[in-house]
């Protein structure tokens, strides 16, 4: 017995370790998988651009839960091995939980768990039943497979969570007869070492969970764990499989309360500058250039015509002149007509997010949000400003205020979205 339990006890503290490195390796980095996937799409893309449409960075945060749902007890007194009887004896109890979480990452949620809950089975020729009252605490890592396999999203509605950890749990177990009732032993009550003097045992637990965003604060929580004890003590039969299991499945509400933690960079927000490929050049006709244009043009041939200029001895004046005209000489060539910056605050390929509804959760003025179409995304974005720096303060203003910690600017040409900025 006491081999069993050393043994159980160092998976125990691995599993430990393994719950606690991301923690401490990850908490403090940069999460670069978005980057080089980026810089794939981009080399695979005809026009060689890259189509950004999610946040560039991510904010840890707390997150709280509380949940309820049934409990079932897998172990040597149970009448079925894959489904609980529900009459002489239901071997169905219910339970609740409350759990605190951290996100380090993108990927990792480390979460503190404390389950109350009842647990019962019934072996029927054995003529007994027992019940259990158990409360656990466990520490265990949310493993988000959304983000690990596709990348960061912040519109992503649904989550996918693969959970393992490890906790200790403290019950009470009453043995009866069935039929008369007649009590036939008992475990715990006040003989054991852990709370209350109920009977302590470690245990190992993993699990699936799955998440629903309602808005950036609230999410709908469902989840399923197995715990596997490191003993045969729970149903006080020792017999069989020397280690008793139970499952805990619950559904439940989570609250994620804004953080004012430093942002975690994932991609870089503006790509960096690149001599173009031949395919990304502009076209060597221009676009057709209103009377303004033409005419601004024009004035800087006129400034540039030699034929106006003084030939002997320069004056003072005509030499300003030619100092000003060399340096205002690039400004016609790089600027580029019909530039606006927004703030998109979010993007959903193929269907609509209502503006009343993204209104309501971010507390924004619906006439403010404007609607448009990129590469088969809705695209929502909010103002509209002649520089970058006057959008990056709207941006800023929006994260801090309105909880939208992934907004980003973005550039529009005539009304068109660019693939990046200019």
């Amino acid at each position: 017995m006491y081999k069993n339990h050393r043994s159980f006890y160092s998976i125990l503290l691995l599993v430990s370790c393994f719950l606690l490195a991301p923690a401490f390796l990850l908490s403090q980095t940069t999460y670069s998988k978005n980057t080089s996937k980026e810089q794939k799409t981009t080399s695979q893309s005809p026009n060689n651009h890259s189509v950004k449409f999610r946040s560039n960075s991510f904010k840890p945060a707390w997150h709280l839960t509380i949940s309820g749902g049934p409990s079932l007890f897998f172990g040597d007194t149970r009448q079925y091995r894959y489904y609980p009887v529900m009459n002489y004896e239901s071997e169905w109890k219910f339970g609740g939980s409350l759990m605190l979480a951290r996100s380090i990452t993108p990927v990792f949620r480390l979460r503190g768990q404390m389950l109350y809950t009842g647990l019962a089975g019934t072996r029927r020729p054995w003529k007994r039943y027992f019940n259990t009252e158990l409360l656990e605490f466990n520490m265990n890592l949310a493993i988000n497979l959304n983000n690990l396999i596709n990348g960061y999203r912040s519109d992503r509605a649904w989550g996918v969570d693969l959970l393992v950890g490890v906790g200790l749990t403290n019950f009470n177990t009453t043995v009866y007869e069935l039929g008369s009732n007649k009590i036939i032993s008992k475990q715990g009550f006040g003989n054991g070492s852990g709370i209350g003097g109920r009977t302590l045992e470690g245990l190992l637990m993993g699990g699936i969970g799955f998440s629903y965003h309602l808005n950036a604060n609230w999410a709908l929580r469902f989840e399923t764990a197995n715990r596997a004890l490191n003993s045969d003590k729970l149903d006080n039969h020792v017999g069989g499989f020397k280690y008793d299991i139970y499952n805990h499945s619950s559904l439940g509400l989570t609250y994620t309360f804004s953080s004012s933690g430093k942002n975690i960079r994932l991609a870089p927000e503006e790509p960096d500058l690149h001599i173009a490929e031949p395919d990304m050049m502009m076209p060597v006709q221009p676009d057709k250039q209103s009377d303004q244009e033409v005419t601004s043009f024009n004035k800087v041939i006129d400034v540039l015509d030699l034929n106006e200029q003084p030939i002997e001895e320069p004056s003072e004046k005509t030499v300003k002149s030619e100092v000003k005209t060399e340096t205002e000489k690039p400004a016609p060539v790089r600027t580029i007509y019909g530039i606006e910056y927004r703030v998109q605050i979010r993007a959903r390929y193929g269907t609509k997010i209502g503006i009343d509804y993204l209104a309501r959760t971010y507390n924004l003025p619906a006439g403010e949000i404007k609607e448009d179409i990129f590469n088969g995304y809705y695209i929502y974005t909010i103002g509209s400003f002649a520089t970058y720096d006057d959008a990056a303060s709207k941006r800023n203003t929006i994260r801090s205020q309105h909880g939208i910690y992934d907004a980003f600017v973005v550039a529009f040409k005539d009304g068109n979205r660019l693939q990046k900025l200019p």
